[in-house]
């Protein structure tokens, strides 16, 4: 397949994916390079510096505050194909039902005698939340941003196959 890409706008360096924040993306999954057929993904993207993190070392509601007013964003409509579309919503779904199992197993000792048994429920459910959450922020997630800043994105997660077909970045 060979797909035409407007060398201006967007690039590939090492594992990365470069564009304008403005710049179209081909018409291409960004997953698995194949057709796209005019379907796009809504990516909204937040990015602060990694050094933001070593604040929750201080305070997590002082990491919080400074993440929000430093970070980031932008939003890029990214190609996919229906079976891409199709797997994150099953991961989603995956993630919820872990997640309300959880919180049935936290809540499940009240329903029992056995002590023991009540406290390894709740560490359990605690556990599946926490996994289920975890897991559902990372499934959804078709692309992610290694950096923003004011004029350029880098995109993490893009296929080998569609990164070969863009120019080198030069910058």
């Amino acid at each position: 397949m060979d797909f035409q890409v407007d060398s201006e706008e967007v690039w590939r360096s090492g594992n990365l994916l470069v564009m304008r924040k403005d710049a179209q993306l081909p018409d291409r999954c960004i997953k698995t390079n194949r057709p796209a057929n005019g379907k796009r993904f809504r990516a909204n993207l937040y990015w602060h510096h990694p050094a933001v993190y070593l604040l929750v070392l201080i305070n997590l509601l002082v990491y919080v505050v400074v993440a929000l007013i430093v970070r980031k964003n932008a939003i890029v409509y990214v190609g996919v194909t229906e079976e891409v579309l199709q797997k994150r919503n099953r991961t989603i779904l995956g993630a919820w039902i872990v997640g309300i199992i959880g919180v049935f197993l936290l809540f499940a000792p009240g329903f029992t005698q056995l002590e023991t048994l009540s406290n390894q429920l709740q560490i359990l459910g605690f556990i599946l939340i926490l996994g289920g959450l975890f897991w559902g922020i990372m499934g959804a997630n078709i692309v992610s941003p290694a950096k923003i800043d004011d004029d350029y994105i880098w995109l993490r997660g893009v296929c080998r196959e569609y990164l070969a077909s863009l120019p080198l970045w030069k910058n």
